[in-house]
């Protein structure tokens, strides 16, 4: 029993050396969003969003790309799963939160009496 438990501790720590360190998420701006501006000096709201969408849609094929290597036995490190999964739901909380104010704001507009 006590020799399971040393393998188990050497592969433990095999899998801790392999683990590549966290990195820091940039920051959400105008500034690091890769977007299209055809030429304008800033982004505008539509790339903005736009880019949200995207980061939305490449995070979710991350995810589903990890689902399948971990069924499949290529993946030894869970924290990189998580991580993306997290990733993917922080975009798709953000870009809902965003949807939502931005219907809200038009609603408040068009019910403005003028």
């Amino acid at each position: 029993m006590a020799i399971y438990a040393l393998q188990s501790v050497d592969h433990i720590e095999r899998q801790l050396e392999r683990m590549d360190p966290m990195r820091r998420m940039q920051r959400m701006n105008a500034e690091n969003v890769a977007v299209e501006t055809n030429g304008a000096e800033k982004a505008s709201f539509l790339d903005i969003f736009k880019g949200m969408v995207t980061n939305v849609i490449e995070t979710n094929e991350q995810v589903d790309r990890d689902a399948i290597d971990l069924m499949l036995g290529n993946i030894d490190d869970l924290a990189t799963v998580q991580a993306n999964i997290t990733k993917a739901n922080i975009a798709v909380d953000l870009l809902v939160s965003v949807k939502n104010e931005v219907i809200s704001s038009y609603n408040n507009i068009i019910n403005m009496q003028v």
